[in-house]
């Protein structure tokens, strides 16, 4: 069985167990939460909403304030013991899970790793995004900004469930696959193929949900497709898209613009990212401007030239080892101080290493004649390119945008990252299901936890042995 549909079947269960303990507990307060094992608690709910009732018979029933009081005292308990026992067993989540824009659930998958269950981890990842992997490969990792396990360094989570994802994607073997519950006659368009537009595809079908996907270019991915074959691992990042896309219900209209409403469908998903690049004025008009989408995608030939990159973000970095790679003598200039540089920390120190010249407090004036005018002085350049951020096609969105519609992503939002970007969609799914009276098929907004195991696996050494230094600092709970 696939590893995510085995996630998915045990999270039904889930939802299904805590519809039983809701109906129970609407029938007699506190029931459903014994039901649930729950007995403290249920007993509890039952003994404090059942009490003050046979008071009031002792006394016969008076009708006076003190009587209505009681009874909205007890109504407003009813309802909300009820919405104790819909949301069933809580635990305490980690720092690494609060600070998680996806909300993966790392002491879980981690868990498993250590137990050398990795499939089983692949699947529980799931429960949050398709790209265990690609995240792995590209993702900030702010879960590990918040673990203070060891005092030296945070745990690699990041690189984990990487590792995870290389190994299982190595050998999974992808077919066409049947959803995780039976089809249904709703039918979902989802326009723009990059991460957060896949992301909402793959949940939407795995509920059995008829979906079309639309892209406008020749490849799935969007943004991903950009960036340098020596950041990521272009192949696994297309089987895992292959895998998440894998669902017979699921039709893809690749090189399809969508540029108004679409008709027939009960709900449209729009994703279409933020891939208008923002303009500098300062140099409008000058010969061998490059922006950086078409930079990176046919790079001039750069043997002896000197490349100009202005901007200090991840995709400007991009930009510059690229350029030195193709042997140019590459400076980048920022107009802010150095802690405000928005690219991570190991993309700033690659780029050093690499022979990239970064200068800070360095804002752009103008250009002339091949000379780079700057706050901190002047610089002769070949190439320039302007990587100062993208920004929503608006005028686009009203275009596609109308009732029965969501808008999703980066789309939302402006530019962030692919991990924001993933999770947004994936609660954007949730929200759809809901609309469309599925909800109880939303299987990946469900909790799954795993215990630390109490041996560790012989396998696989690195996954296990860092994987083991995860303490589960939440606390599971039952209430």
């Amino acid at each position: 069985m696939e590893p995510d549909r085995k996630i998915a079947f045990e999270a039904v269960k889930i939802i299904r167990e805590r519809k039983k303990e809701l109906l129970l507990s609407a029938a007699v307060p506190g029931l459903g939460q014994v039901y649930g094992k729950r007995y403290l608690t249920g007993l509890s709910i039952f003994t404090i909403f059942t009490f003050p009732f046979y008071y009031w018979y002792l006394l016969g029933f008076p009708l006076n304030y003190g009587s209505v009081t009681l009874g909205s005292a007890q109504a407003f308990l009813y309802a909300i013991q009820l919405l104790d026992a819909k949301r069933g067993v809580k635990r305490e989540t980690s720092p690494c899970e609060d600070f998680c824009p996806a909300e993966v659930k790392v002491p879980s998958f981690m868990a498993c790793c250590e137990e050398g269950k990795l499939e089983e981890g692949f699947g529980i990842f799931f429960l949050s995004s398709p790209f265990p992997f690609t995240l792995g490969e590209l993702c900030p990792a702010s879960c590990e900004e918040k673990c203070g396990i060891l005092p030296e360094r945070p745990l690699r989570i990041r690189e984990v469930h990487r590792e995870m994802g290389r190994i299982v994607l190595e050998k999974l073997e992808i077919k066409d696959r049947e959803p995780f519950f039976p089809l249904t006659d709703k039918r979902v368009a989802v326009i723009g193929g990059g991460l957060a537009g896949i992301t909402a595809a793959y949940y939407l079908a795995s509920t059995g949900v008829q979906v079309d996907l639309f892209e406008r270019e020749r490849e799935l991915g969007g943004l991903i497709n950009y960036i340098p074959e020596f950041k990521v691992n272009k192949e696994l990042v297309r089987r895992e898209i292959e895998y998440a896309l894998s669902f017979k219900n699921i039709r893809i209209f690749n090189e399809t613009e969508v540029k108004k409403k679409l008709e027939g469908y009960d709900w449209t998903v729009v994703s279409v990212g933020a891939q208008l690049e923002n303009k500098l004025n300062e140099i409008e008009g000058e010969e061998n401007v490059i922006y950086p989408l078409e930079f990176l995608k046919n790079p001039p030939d750069l043997k002896g030239k000197r490349l100009a990159v202005i901007g200090a973000g991840d995709t400007a970095l991009d930009v510059a080892r690229l350029g030195v790679r193709l042997g140019a003598e590459v400076s980048v200039f920022y107009r802010g101080k150095a802690e405000s540089i928005r690219a991570r920390k190991k993309e700033l120190s690659a780029a050093a290493k690499e022979g990239v010249k970064i200068y800070t407090n360095c804002a752009v004036l103008g250009a002339e004649g091949g000379e780079l005018h700057l706050s901190c002085g002047r610089y002769k350049y070949d190439y320039i390119v302007p990587a100062v951020g993208f920004k929503v096609d608006e005028s686009l969105v009203k275009k596609l945008a109308g009732d029965r519609t969501s808008i999703t992503g980066d789309t939302a939002t402006g530019m962030t990252t692919f991990v924001e970007a993933c999770g947004r969609a994936r609660k954007t799914a949730a929200q759809v299901l809901k609309k469309l009276g599925l909800s109880e098929r939303a299987w990946f907004t469900v909790d799954i936890y795993r215990k630390k195991p109490e041996r560790v696996s012989g396998k696989n050494l690195f996954v296990v042995s860092e994987s083991s230094l995860c303490q589960h600092c939440g606390i599971k709970v039952r209430s």
